[in-house]
C-alpha cells in the first residue's frame, strides 16, 4: 500500500541542522508498512550542561520515541542506532555523509534523525532555588537513498527542579511538571538531581515527538 505523508510540523528546526538533504516536492508518498531506523544526535554544547542525559538515558529516550511510533501498525522501528555527538550547536553538521556513516545499514534506507537540545532557566527565592529545563527534540524522516527529507516534526517539554537551602534532607530535591508548584504533586529525587531533571524533560519531549510523528505517518491511503 502507498500512503501520502501528512504535512511537516511548522515548528521543526531540522533545516538548521541538515545539510545536503532536500525536501520532496509536493506531498511525499511512502510504502507501508514503513520500516525505519532511529538515530539521536546531541550537540557538543549540550555536554557542558549538568542536565545532559547519559548514554544509557539517551537509549531510553530513543526507546520512548520507538514505543510511541509503534502504536501505529504501519510503523516498525527495526533498529535504534548509537547516539552521536555533533559539533558546537549542531547547525549545518548533519550532512548526508555523516548520517549515512552513522547508520551504515543498507537495509534501512529510511531513518528518523532526532536532535536533542535544551535551554535552562533559574529562579532564586529566599529558601529555595528552582531550575527549569526546557527540552526540545527536532527530527526528520530521511531517505538516505535519495537524500530527501520526507517530513519533519518537533517535541518539547519542561520540568522544574526545586532545591531548598534548609530542607534538602526532608522532601527535597523535588522534581515536578511545569504546570505544578513546588508544593506538589512532586517526585523526591534520589541521586544526581540535575541528571534526573534532564532525563525527565527529554523523556517528555521524546513522547511528544513520537506521538506527532505517528500522526504524520498515519494518513489516508491513495492506492
Amino acid at each position: 500500500m502507498v500512503m501520502a505523508i501528512g504535512c511537516a510540523g511548522p515548528s521543526s528546526r531540522m533545516g538548521d541542522y541538515l545539510i545536503g538533504f532536500h525536501p520532496v516536492p509536493g506531498q511525499p508518498q511512502i510504502s507501508l508498512p514503513l520500516v525505519i531506523g532511529l538515530l539521536i544526535a546531541l550537540p557538543e554544547e549540550e555536554l557542558t550542561r549538568p542536565t545532559t542525559p547519559s548514554k544509557e538515558a539517551l537509549e531510553h529516550i530513543a526507546q520512548r520515541i520507538e514505543r510511541e511510533l509503534q502504536e501505529s501498525p504501519n510503523i516498525k522501528v527495526r533498529r535504534i542506532f548509537p547516539a552521536i555527538i555533533i559539533p558546537a550547536g549542531g547547525q549545518g553538521t548533519l550532512s548526508v555523509e555523516r548520517v549515512r556513516e552513522s547508520v551504515k545499514d543498507p537495509d534501512l534506507p529510511k531513518v528518523i534523525v532526532a536532535v536533542a537540545t535544551s535551554q535552562p532557566a533559574r529562579r532564586i527565592y529566599f529558601s529555595r532555588v528552582e531550575d527549569q529545563l526546557f527540552a526540545r527534540m527536532d527530527a526528520a524522516l530521511l531517505d538516505l537513498t535519495t537524500s530527501q527529507v520526507l517530513t519533519s516534526e518537533s517535541g518539547q517539554d519542561d520540568y522544574v527542579l526545586a532545591q531548598s537551602y534548609f530542607y534538602n534532607g526532608f522532601s527535597y530535591p523535588r522534581l515536578y511538571y511545569r504546570t505544578f508548584t513546588f508544593a506538589g504533586p512532586f517526585t523526591v529525587v534520589e541521586g544526581n538531581p540535575f541528571k534526573a531533571l534532564g532525563e525527565m524533560a527529554f523523556s517528555g519531549a521524546a513522547d511528544q515527538l513520537g506521538m506527532k510523528f505517528r500522526r504524520l505517518m498515519d494518513p489516508t491511503p491513495i492506492s
